[in-house]
């Protein structure tokens, strides 16, 4: 089971790394749409990923848990600090793309895939060596 639930969490995370971020932080216009629709993806993602992580600490190997567990709160710190940054910025579009406001807020936003990226090469390893 432990197995399972961290298969379903990587693969999500392959998705949110590969195919969401991607697709919704290059588009040119309206960006301020398409990073509150990837928010709110990456929120409901953050909702399940909980679960999954949980019933691997739960099940699996206590230690790679907290591991996982820990890189996983990185992610919500860095989400959190970003969804406040936002609110206090408003609509990114007002801002001119080299401003040090909208500058500061696409370097943490990399960040936070970077960090998720991370999360996606650990669990993998991970994987790896549960089923090998």
């Amino acid at each position: 089971m432990e197995v399972i639930a961290l298969s379903l969490y990587t693969g999500s995370l392959f998705l949110i790394v590969f195919v969401v971020a991607p697709t919704l932080l290059r588009t040119e216009k309206n960006k301020n749409i398409a990073g509150g629709f990837y928010g709110r993806i990456l929120w409901r993602f953050y909702k399940i990923a909980f679960f999954l992580i949980l019933v691997y600490l739960i099940l699996g190997n206590r230690w790679v848990g907290l591991l996982l567990l820990t890189g996983f709160s990185l992610n919500v710190a860095i989400s959190m600090w970003l969804k406040r940054y936002k609110r206090t910025l408003g609509n990114i579009e007002d801002h001119p793309f080299n401003s040090p406001q909208r500058a500061k807020f696409r370097k943490v936003s990399y960040l936070s895939t970077l960090v998720l990226l991370g999360n996606f090469l650990l669990s993998t390893i991970i994987l790896f060596k549960e089923v090998g």
